[in-house]
């Protein structure tokens, strides 16, 4: 069992004669474009001794996302397994906020920490700013009493309570958002990112900023617009009970272990 970006994994199990099962990891199924592959992967099967390509969704394929979190434009497979992910903690939202940049591009951000840290402290609610472990909290300098900065939070904590999450656009924090039934203000910055705050966009989940010409401003006025739009809470909400009604993890093992053992 491997993710959908292992394609070592996927061949040497193919070159072993060992069924793979490939777990989609990417929300909007955008960045694994099987007709870019063929020519790759047909040279990787080649210098594995294989007869045929590397199979690029392996024996079985598991979506652990919601049907509408993925792009219309690059369609799941017909045979693909879905399979509802841990749902955490029911929401509860209490009014507070929740931001972070994930823990590969916050460091290539620039002053966008800091843009943030501007726009919450104009809030008077309990804010959080989550910066990772290669970013000290004190670079950031004295903040209003109701505004944190943490190198890690326990997002499943806090998510359920927050009333809007900033982020990166990840597709981690684009699930449990939804799972948690928080809006979204999106900050995408590479990788899966872009495609996952387009889905926020079309699905109404929340707001999409550019992180390299947005302002604090900017950011205050998309948080305190999201935060007063009641649909976007609501396409949350229906978002997340078609996430929690799709097949049982449980019986998703079953059907693997009738199909490939």
């Amino acid at each position: 069992m491997c993710d959908e970006l292992d394609f070592g994994a996927i061949g040497a199990a193919q070159h072993a004669g060992v069924p793979s099962v490939v777990v989609s990891v990417i929300a909007s199924g955008a960045l694994v474009r099987p007709t870019r592959l063929t020519h790759a992967l047909g040279q990787l099967g080649e210098a594995l001794g294989l007869s045929v390509p590397v199979r690029s969704r392996g024996d079985l394929f598991v979506v652990p996302f919601a049907r509408p979190m993925r792009d219309p434009l690059f369609p799941t497979p017909d045979d693909a397994l879905w399979m509802r992910p841990d749902a955490g903690p029911p929401p509860a939202p209490d009014g507070s906020i929740v931001a972070t940049l994930g823990t590969e591009f916050n460091t290539e951000s620039g002053d966008l920490f800091h843009r943030i840290l501007a726009a919450l402290a104009r809030f008077n609610t309990p804010s959080v700013l989550a910066v990772g472990n290669d970013v000290d909290p004190a670079r950031f300098g004295r903040q209003p009493a109701h505004v944190q900065v943490r190198r890690f939070v326990d997002f499943d904590a806090l998510l359920p309570r927050a009333s809007v999450v900033v982020h990166h656009g990840g597709s981690g924090l684009f699930l449990r958002s939804v799972l948690s039934g928080t809006p979204q203000v999106v900050l995408p910055m590479g990788a899966d990112q872009p495609f996952n705050a387009r889905r926020v966009d079309d699905l109404g989940l929340g707001a999409t900023l550019d992180p390299t010409t947005v302002d604090s401003s900017d950011i205050f006025e998309a948080i305190t617009a999201v935060l007063a739009n009641d649909q976007a809470l609501e396409s949350t909400a229906a978002l997340r009970r078609s996430t929690l009604n799709l097949p049982a993890p449980a019986d998703v093992i079953a059907h693997i272990s009738s199909s490939v053992l």
